[in-house]
Order: C-alpha cells, then sequence, then structure tokens
C-alpha cells in the first residue's frame, strides 16, 4: 500500500550540483559513487519539472492550480535533494562491505541503504495524485508534457524498485528481503491503474 506523503512537510536541505556531462559520466563510470537509486532521483526530479512546465504554461489564477505550481517546485527540489541523500545512504554499506564486516553489520547496511530508494518510490508516486488532481486544469497544449511527466514518475518508481530487488537479494533475513522487495511491487501495482488512465485522458487532448 501507497504511503502517504505530505508536500507540505518537505524539508530540504542541499541540492546536487552537477552538469549533465559529468553525471553521465558518472553513471557510465563503475568505481563512482553514483547509481540506480541516484538516476532514480533524478529521473522523479525531471517528471517535477515537467508537470510544473505545464503549469506555468497553463498560467492559471485558479487556487488549486496555483497551489500545484508551489507543491511542485518544491517537490522537484525535493528530488534533486534525494539524489544527493541516496548516495550518502549507501555509505555506511559501502565502508562495511570494504572492510568486511560481520553479516549482521552488513545487513543494517543494506537497510538503510533503503531509505531513501523507498521515499523516491512514495514519493513519485505523490507526484502522480497530485499531477492528476490538476489534469482538467492544465491547457490541453500541456498535455503531452504533463503525460510525459507521468511516465517519468512511472520510470523513477521502476528505477528505485529494481535496486530495492537487488539489495534483497543480498539481505540474511529472509522476511525483511522478501518485504524488500514485494512492497515496492504492491506500491506500484497500486497506482498502476490510475497512471494509465491519466495517461490516457492527457493522450487523448493531444490533437
Amino acid at each position: 500500500m501507497a504511503q502517504t506523503v505530505n508536500i507540505s512537510d518537505i524539508k530540504i536541505d542541499c541540492f546536487a550540483d552537477k552538469t549533465v556531462k559529468h553525471y553521465t559520466e558518472a553513471i557510465a563510470d563503475p568505481a563512482a559513487k553514483l547509481g540506480l537509486g541516484n538516476v532514480a532521483a533524478s529521473t522523479a526530479a525531471e517528471s517535477a519539472a515537467l508537470a510544473l512546465r505545464a503549469v506555468r504554461k497553463t498560467a492559471s489564477e485558479d487556487a488549486a492550480m496555483q497551489k500545484a505550481e508551489a507543491d511542485l517546485e518544491k517537490l522537484r527540489a525535493y528530488f534533486v535533494h534525494l539524489l544527493d541523500e541516496e548516495s550518502k545512504a549507501r555509505l555506511p554499506l559501502e565502508k562495511r562491505l570494504r572492510e568486511k564486516a560481520p553479516e549482521n553489520e552488513i545487513e543494517a547496511g543494506y537497510r538503510t541503504a533503503c531509505m531513501i530508494l523507498d521515499e523516491i518510490l512514495y514519493t513519485a508516486i505523490s507526484l502522480v495524485e497530485l499531477i492528476n488532481s490538476i489534469a482538467d486544469k492544465v491547457c490541453p497544449c500541456t498535455a503531452h508534457l504533463c503525460s510525459a511527466a507521468v511516465f517519468s514518475a512511472k520510470n523513477a518508481m521502476e528505477l528505485a524498485r529494481l535496486q530495492l530487488a537487488d539489495y534483497s537479494t543480498k539481505m540474511i533475513e529472509e522476511v525483511y528481503a522478501r518485504t524488500t522487495r514485494r512492497e515496492p511491487e504492491i506500491a506500484i501495482e497500486g497506482i498502476s491503474k490510475l497512471e494509465n488512465e491519466l495517461i490516457a485522458n492527457l493522450e487523448a487532448k493531444i490533437k
């Protein structure tokens, strides 16, 4: 079941500062610190940015649209923040693996590494729900942007799920490993109907 994320409670402490060139080089480098979780965060940030562009291009004075604009900007910045936080969450795990720490300490490292991935996944679900709430209010000329935003959010969820699935194969505690793998699948299944209907409705406006 998807967790509820209160957008107004989101706190942002830092921001990523990477050029696209250096960022993609780091993703391609097996020795670099960036990984699949970072890509999930950046993909979610792009989703929020696309939806934000659609709202701003519509330029509506409707109160709901103005609130959506503020929330989307906060989400865009928050996902950029999570890009860095995902790297930080992996540090204890990477250190323990290097030092060949006891299995229970490595297991704890995997659990810590999962935390930001979960945040990316469930916040991306909240992003789709936010897009859905204003989909009928945006200008038809921005329907392609909103639809693309939903696709990007879906991709971000799947990227987070895949990294969590990989971590689950390395965990010792069987129940926790199964939960780590299955909960993201359930959350994604739960939002898929809304995503598909939203994309269909938005793309019907592209004429």
